[in-house]
């Protein structure tokens, strides 16, 4: 062994070896965290899914309806102003109960898609309008009626909530509909 050798090939592999580790951990971090901003967008599109899903049963239950009238007599059917607005549709109690209508949750190989079936509630509007510019107007016509065959179009307005495959993520959408009676 030469005297002029004290560890420097040593010193130097463990140098590079201490830089390789902390770029392996960086990277393990780095993929660790795209994992996790992926099941959370997964999250988001499932529970959007189940809110879509939650609108179009709402569209088919209004489809349904013979006429209006009676409209607040069921759940999750609420009068013109009588239905939760703004921060008010994120409250827990707006989603559990007669308050809003559950949504039957699709099956996958027997299990269920959601953990929390998709929900949602209507709101009687009142007459359909078309706005024009800046003008509003009336989407039903003056002396026309029922006797020479002219429908009444009313406005509905719908709120749906969906959770995603954990419960974790919710996604709550508002559609106005407008059907004619």
């Amino acid at each position: 062994m030469r005297s002029g050798q004290r560890g420097a090939v040593l010193l130097t592999s463990l140098l590079i070896l201490l830089i390789l580790s902390l770029l392996a951990v960086s990277s393990m971090q780095n993929s660790s965290m795209q994992e996790r901003m992926v099941s959370a967008q997964r999250e988001g599109y499932m529970a959007m899914e189940g809110a879509e899903l939650a609108l179009r049963e709402a569209e088919e239950a209004i489809d349904a309806l013979a006429s209006p009238s009676g409209f607040d007599t069921m759940d999750g059917f609420y009068d013109k102003g009588d239905a939760p607005r703004g921060k008010g549709v994120f409250a827990a109690a707006v989603w559990t109960g007669a308050n809003s209508v559950a949504v039957a949750v699709p099956t996958v190989n027997g299990d269920p898609l959601f953990p929390e079936a998709p929900r949602f509630f209507v709101e009687f509007v009142g007459d359909a309008q078309l706005e024009v510019g800046n003008e509003s107007s009336n989407v039903n016509m003056t002396n026309y009626t029922h006797e020479t065959g002219a429908s009444v179009a009313k406005a509905f307005r719908i709120v749906a909530r969906g959770t995603g495959a954990t419960g974790d993520g919710q996604r709550v959408l508002e559609e106005y509909y407008r059907r004619e009676f």
